[in-house]
């Protein structure tokens, strides 16, 4: 794994990576894995767990006592944070505007919005056009002067040392599979927003020489922008390992299954949320894997992906959701 001294273990073991045999046969091939990362963690788990053990050591290194970070009312981000932040004694608060639409009666008081009230972060909530730099840096004032030392957390967990957590994730995918299949995956596919996942991913397996191809669904912005972000940040992190490449990282992202806009599930979202459940008893979320697994299963369907590879698809988490929409998931 990549070592940073300031890393706090908020992990304490490689987190599954399982067959899954119904939706495999179900799709005719190619063999599907899920790397479990929606089991990681305190706060309810998901990928910003990883993302956090060397941006949260770097504010403990730095005596800080107070983390603040951006993000909407169901933001995972916020709720993991949150979740380790309690854990590791530290004050969370959570600057929050409406990015989502509301979903029905209960939505601000069901899913990730009420697993933050039951661990009692402080929310402060801001206007839909306000801008969350600003307002996170008057949070980070107020702290000050009442004696705090706070820590501004980057959207999304998204640096070079959140992406370090997915540097260890792609050592973790390629030994693990290694050992099921004496090989590197064909593809991971992952669910892309503010980038860092899928660039820690595409940095830690340029740093290991693996040819192994990332598809990165977005569910955030359009696919030239988040190839944009995506490829910064892995260049970023690819430098900050010395890490010299001669060859051109490939950034693949597509955002057909992004829908109307961020937080709105789409059709093929929740039948794919339904059929996951059903085949393997996997809860995805309706914000985020539900979308990408979408695109995963049309890949395979018009044979993007060809029946004889193997896949990887990582689960970042975001079950908690699933209960803010349930009106539109039950039946």
């Amino acid at each position: 794994m990549v070592s940073k001294e300031s890393k706090v273990n908020l992990i304490n073991r490689a987190t599954p990576l399982e067959f899954l045999p119904r939706l495999t046969e179900y799709l005719n091939g190619p063999k599907i894995y899920v790397k479990r990362d929606d089991i990681i963690g305190r706060g309810g788990g998901g990928n910003k767990v990883r993302k956090y053990e060397r941006i949260t050591g770097d504010a403990i290194s730095q005596n800080c006592d107070t983390l603040i970070i951006a993000g909407h009312f169901h933001s995972n981000a916020a709720r993991t944070l949150v979740g380790s932040a309690s854990q590791l004694g530290l004050k969370p608060i959570v600057v929050c505007k409406d990015l989502i639409p509301e979903q029905n009666d209960a939505f601000f008081k069901n899913g990730n919005a009420l697993l933050m009230n039951i661990m009692d972060a402080e929310i402060i909530e801001i206007g839909i056009n306000d801008d969350y730099t600003q307002a996170m840096k008057e949070v980070a004032e107020n702290v000050k002067k009442k004696g705090g030392n706070p820590y501004v957390i980057p959207f999304g967990g998204s640096n070079i040392l959140g992406a370090l957590g997915y540097v260890d994730c792609a050592e973790e995918i390629t030994n693990q599979f290694f050992e099921q299949e004496l090989t590197a995956p064909d593809y991971i596919v992952v669910t892309t927003g503010s980038g860092g996942t899928q660039a820690g991913l595409l940095a830690g397996l340029a740093n290991k020489n693996i040819v192994t191809k990332v598809i990165g669904f977005s569910v955030l912005h359009s696919r030239n922008e988040t190839k944009k972000i995506v490829l910064e940040l892995t260049e970023k992190t690819i430098k900050h390992l010395n890490r010299i490449s001669n060859s051109t990282i490939s950034v693949i992202t597509d955002d057909a299954f992004l829908g109307e806009g961020y937080g709105i599930p789409t059709t093929e979202c929740l039948k794919t949320i339904k059929l996951l459940a059903k085949l393997e008893g996997l809860f995805l979320c309706p914000v985020y894997t539900g979308k990408a697994m979408a695109g995963l299963i049309s890949y395979i369907k018009s044979e993007k992906i060809p029946a004889d590879k193997n896949v990887v698809f990582v689960h970042t988490g975001g079950s908690p959701m699933i209960y803010a929409y349930y009106d539109k998931l039950y039946h």
